[in-house]
């Protein structure tokens, strides 16, 4: 049953609701598996394009079918499979963001441009960035056995630039909104953000990974090198997404604030930057501080991604 468009009432259930639809129902029709919540085609060739057309359908088909792919066309199957588990969070992240808004008209695509643009230009921006800081004596802090000593030098060498990197494109899109006077919600660019964080999370794992196999070459190994690189292409995409997240979202807060308060977006660039530096610090003898640090990463992010029901709740209280 649809109710009309009723201030206080979901229009699809009934539920209280400040707006149109209410979480449950925007994520039943923005998310991946919003097919299963929609009314299905009795023709069955209707009901066959459906199915075929549905993102249920075509996002895990392929998941099932690349590492299929690469392996008849002859492809390099350490960089699909790093750019395979890098998408694997697109869609865990995409449905937990389509439950909070509706995405804008076209937002995939830009997500897409962002995922490609930051896995190429914003990679070897930050590979120059830091082969720079490298070059000029970053390693005496970098490679200090000292924790005190190497997470500033994580923070200022490495975080602040790979932070930097992953918003490039969130800047562009920022200045052509900006030009276009086009307003979108704060979480609209924390997706680019997202987006933006998985596509350099890819190029940065294939580099890992290819220097672990040379590793194991050249010392003669049984793969530890490669093994320690392919663990992290399990888990750091989700760490430079919602870190990239995070900073993106504050220049959406600026963006939406008619490009003020620029202060918010340099404090969470410095945010970012200290949890991802601390947590490249802590990796070669702090593993309890590294757990530490991503937990409170993901509090962070997910505090800030449902802050704006508190907003909303706020307003209605008043």
């Amino acid at each position: 049953m649809n109710y009309a468009p009723v201030r206080g009432r979901c229009s699809q259930c009934g539920d209280p609701i400040d707006g149109d639809l209410c979480e449950s129902c925007r994520s039943q029709q923005n998310g991946i598996f919003a097919i299963a919540h929609r009314r299905l085609p009795r023709n069955g060739l209707f009901y066959i394009v459906t199915l075929i057309k549905s993102r249920l359908f075509l996002g895990l088909l392929i998941f099932a079918i690349v590492p299929i792919l690469l392996t008849d066309f002859h492809l390099n199957i350490v960089d699909g499979m790093m750019i395979y588990f890098s998408l694997f969070w697109f869609f865990v992240f995409q449905p937990l963001m389509a439950a909070q808004i509706q995405m804008p008209f076209g937002s995939l695509l830009v997500d897409m441009g962002a995922y490609v643009f930051t896995g190429s230009v914003g990679a070897l921006f930050a590979l120059a960035v830091e082969s720079f800081w490298t070059a000029h004596g970053a390693n005496r802090l970098l490679d200090s056995r000292y924790f005190f000593l190497s997470a500033p030098g994580y923070i200022l060498f490495v975080g602040l630039t790979e932070e930097f990197a992953k918003q490039i494109f969130v800047l562009v899109v920022l200045g052509i909104n900006r030009a276009k006077h086009t307003v979108w919600n704060p979480l609209v660019y924390m997706m680019i953000g997202i987006s933006s964080g998985l596509g350099f999370s890819a190029i940065e794992n294939i580099l890992y990974v290819q220097h672990g196999i040379s590793f194991d070459d050249l010392h003669r190994g049984i793969g530890l090198g490669a093994m320690t690189a392919l663990s992290r292409a399990l888990y750091t995409p989700f760490l430079h997404a919602i870190w990239a997240g995070i900073l993106a979202y504050a220049l959406g807060v600026v963006a939406k604030r008619g490009y003020r308060d620029w202060a918010l977006a340099l404090g969470a660039l410095i945010l970012a930057a200290t949890l991802h530096g601390v947590y490249d610090a802590s990796l070669k003898s702090h593993g309890g501080l590294s757990i530490l640090d991503v937990a409170l990463s993901y509090l962070v992010f997910l505090g800030v991604l449902l802050n704006h029901r508190r907003g909303q709740e706020r307003s209605d209280a008043a």
